[in-house]
């Protein structure tokens, strides 16, 4: 994270918290993000120079008009006026983390071969809220190449239970044998 895109995130977060908003916030942030990533074209054309700052905030003030909550549009249109629109994706993510952290939560994301039946999810999600003593927000993937098992990525740490990681631990460890 660049120390720009730190810093706007945590004045977000601190107004975000001083008026008791903090979920508003994160849930507005995310659908502002998600809509810039899915209209790639909406984001080149807010970091087009030759667009200057008031029409960019006219196109945004139509898009977004009584969506979000007067802080965040407050804060996009400071973006704008600071040639720091190009941080946002990072400020979010910055934000995300900070978010996480006060709600005393970590996101982890586990990858299977087929999708993972309702009740192992629970006991998955409970083993783990015990192992990080945070709350778990899953996220689901499937991978069909690693046979079976899972993978389980949490922050930087990642717990491979994958058939596939073990199937290459045994070969690895028949290459190692020395026949005498």
């Amino acid at each position: 994270m660049s120390l720009v895109a730190n810093r706007y995130a945590q004045a977000l977060f601190d107004t975000a918290v001083d008026k008791k908003i903090v979920d508003g916030m994160y849930d507005d942030f995310t659908v502002v993000i998600d809509l810039f990533k899915t209209e790639t074209s909406l984001m080149n054309l807010m970091l087009t120079p030759s667009m200057n700052t008031s029409e960019k905030k006219g196109l945004l003030g139509r898009i977004f008009e009584g969506s979000f909550n007067q802080y965040l549009k407050n804060f996009v249109n400071i973006l704008l006026n600071k040639n720091r629109f190009g941080y946002l994706m990072e400020i979010y993510d910055d934000f995300r983390e900070q978010c996480l952290d006060y709600k005393n939560m970590v996101e982890a994301t586990v990858i299977t071969a087929v999708p993972l039946r309702e009740e192992l999810e629970a006991k998955l999600k409970i083993k783990l809220e015990k192992r990080f003593n945070k709350k778990i927000m899953l996220n689901k993937k499937i991978d069909q190449s690693i046979l079976g098992g899972a993978i389980v990525y949490v922050g930087e740490q990642i717990i491979d239970g994958s058939i596939k990681a073990q199937l290459n631990q045994m070969k690895t460890q028949m290459n190692n044998i020395r026949l005498q």
